[in-house]
């Protein structure tokens, strides 16, 4: 767990904020949260919602049975009555009766597990505890619930514009597509589709809203959702390469192509020191997601070992890099693809990581 979760950030973020952080951590443990001043409980594994003993409440059960005509009051009557007489559970008592299926009881053990994560995410100022849990699980009832699928309901639920901006950046930051998942792999309602096909190449909030044909309020959840399950984020600091226009004869240009391959490399290193091999994929992949949009000395760039880009053939016999306007081209190619690995960085390890790895690359030094 990285320190977000003991940060100032952690207690005045939106809770629908804290379960993506949950769910794209990985963590396991329980999210305790004193909500219009009754505590509540969620719990987590692996990243997934669970319903287990620790945060199952029985009578917060059967008023979700009573409130949402799944059993009337006459039928809960004599549920608490035969788990009175009997001494089991009261959701023992519901199987027992019985006044449902087991399966179907499972399914309503469900629903309310998702009802209880959807209305402590409304609450915008619930105070909230998380503590990671390393051993095995309390007992478990429903497990591996979906969390992505409940932030996008949670965010079309949103009614209050003042609620929905807590989820978007500030005006002058800019929102980008992520490549971290497919989109196929969520839920996305049309509109939400609609607005992620906008956000290449990236735009603020207000530049999204003004483009879209949805309007801006349908823009501004879309993008809230989007962000919430990473398949949209803000701009990463971009880590320049070399200034421009300064010199760019070839000799500069091989120096500059120097600094931009020991930056690539640094980045490899840091990631691969995080999570290990898996790390070369993740990099290809970004490097792979931006490709086309590079300049041509760029686009057929082999990916090496040890995290440089290693070009088709030397700048000097590259007929690709003739004339300063495709070196300062190639420049800001050598710009996206650094950015584009440092968002790896931000969405595989967090904000924290993102921020230190981009100081560091700035230590590394300039090319004037």
């Amino acid at each position: 767990m990285d320190d977000w979760f003991a940060s100032e950030d952690f207690a005045r973020a939106p809770l629908a904020r804290v379960l993506a952080e949950i769910w794209r951590q990985g963590l396991s443990g329980s999210l305790y949260a004193r909500s219009g001043g009754v505590p509540k409980c969620l719990s987590f594994e692996r990243g997934f919602l669970t319903l287990d003993s620790v945060s199952f409440e029985e009578k917060d059960f059967l008023r979700f049975l009573l409130t949402t005509g799944g059993a009337d009051l006459i039928a809960l009557t004599r549920v608490e009555e035969h788990a009175q007489k009997t001494g089991v559970s009261s959701l023992r008592a519901l199987a027992e009766i019985p006044l449902f299926t087991p399966e179907r009881l499972w399914q309503l053990l469900e629903g309310y597990a998702r009802e209880e994560a959807l209305a402590l995410a409304a609450d915008a100022s619930a105070e909230r505890e998380f503590h990671t849990r390393s051993g095995p699980p309390a007992r478990v009832y429903v497990e591996a619930i979906d969390v992505p699928s409940l932030l996008l309901e949670a965010v079309r639920r949103i009614e209050d514009p003042a609620a929905l901006a807590r989820l978007l950046p500030a005006g002058d930051e800019t929102i980008r597509r992520l490549p971290a998942f497919s989109p196929d792999a969520f839920g996305l309602s049309l509109v939400e589709r609609y607005v992620l096909g906008l956000l290449d190449p990236p735009k603020t909030v207000a530049e999204a809203c003004a483009e879209s044909d949805a309007g801006g309020a349908a823009t501004r959840r879309a993008l809230g959702a989007l962000l919430l399950v990473g398949l949209a984020g803000t701009a990463a600091p971009r880590p320049k390469t070399a200034r421009l226009p300064g010199d760019l004869s070839l000799a500069s240009m091989d120096r500059i192509l120097g600094l931009f391959n020991a930056k690539c490399a640094f980045v490899f290193k840091y990631v691969s020191k995080e999570i290990g091999p898996v790390a070369f994929n993740l990099i290809g992949k970004a490097v792979d997601e931006v490709r086309g949009r590079l300049d041509p000395a760029l686009q057929g760039a082999e990916l090496q070992p040890d995290g440089r880009l290693e070009l088709k053939s030397p700048l000097r016999l590259n007929a690709n890099i003739a004339g300063d306007d495709c070196r300062v081209s190639m420049l800001r190619s050598m710009d996206e693809v650094l950015t584009a690995e440092v968002l790896v960085v931000k969405r595989t390890l967090g904000p924290e990581h993102e921020s230190a790895l981009v100081r560091s690359l700035e230590r590394l030094g300039e090319v004037s």
